[in-house]
């Protein structure tokens, strides 16, 4: 289903792609097949995708988003509850959520991002552009800071806020960022104007940068779990 002018859409559930490059808005609660937007979008409820999700201009919902596939923004995106996505998340544009964000199989984050929760994932968390999370980041890997290069430009002290705690079952590696609470992981490395709050725990191994601020030493666990430490 193509909206290229301007449409509404009544709540309820379409079995179709439905496709915007126009103005189009859904009054309440909405399902379908997959969702492809360039144009601008508002909806009333929550959204239900079924399968990917793309999005190159302006994307709000007042609701949740639910995804069993993969999706990507490139535009303005604003949800208004939480993220729910079984695939990839990526975002290249502007991405606001004022709630937990989660997304199985991965999230890349290059542009301009604000969470009002944490950010879930059983795969890597890759951030890369201005990025504030209001809570805890869990996944295999954490990536923070570390493709982002600013060849000298002036920015601000800290591009990338973490307001809660970071956990990886695997590989920490985060750069330009401050971190409320605690850091874990079985390999933790610290970069350059980095600042931690909080403990940090790692299981094999650990490198700080020289212009890190860590509020406390590193502590060397032998069990890299959420809820219990062994050292």
């Amino acid at each position: 289903m193509k909206i290229s002018g301007s449409g509404k859409l009544s709540a309820g559930n379409i079995d179709d792609t439905i496709v915007t490059s126009g103005s189009a808005r859904i009054d309440g609660d909405f399902s379908c097949d997959a969702f492809r937007s360039s144009g601008s979008l508002k909806g009333e409820g929550n959204l239900v995708v079924r399968g990917d999700i793309k999005s190159s201009g302006s994307f709000r919902i007042l609701g949740a988003l639910h995804g069993d596939g993969n999706a990507k923004f490139s535009g303005s995106a604003t949800i208004g509850e939480e993220i729910n996505i079984k695939g990839v998340l990526v975002n290249s544009g502007s991405l606001r959520a004022g709630d937990k964000v989660d997304a199985l199989k991965g999230m890349r984050f290059s542009g301009s991002t604000k969470i009002d929760g944490g950010l879930t994932s059983e795969e890597t968390i890759e951030i890369d552009g201005s990025t504030t999370v209001r809570g805890n980041i869990k996944a295999k890997d954490v990536l923070i800071g570390t493709q982002t290069y600013f060849g000298g430009r002036k920015i601000s002290k800290h591009p990338y806020k973490v307001f809660g705690n970071i956990f990886s079952s695997n590989d920490v590696n985060i750069v330009n960022t401050f971190v409320q609470g605690d850091v874990r992981g079985r390999n933790v490395k610290i970069g350059r104007h980095t600042e931690i709050s909080g403990e940090i725990y790692y299981v094999n191994t650990i490198e700080i940068n020289g212009k890190a601020n860590l509020a406390h030493e590193p502590i060397q666990i032998t069990e890299n779990t959420e809820d219990k430490i062994q050292k």
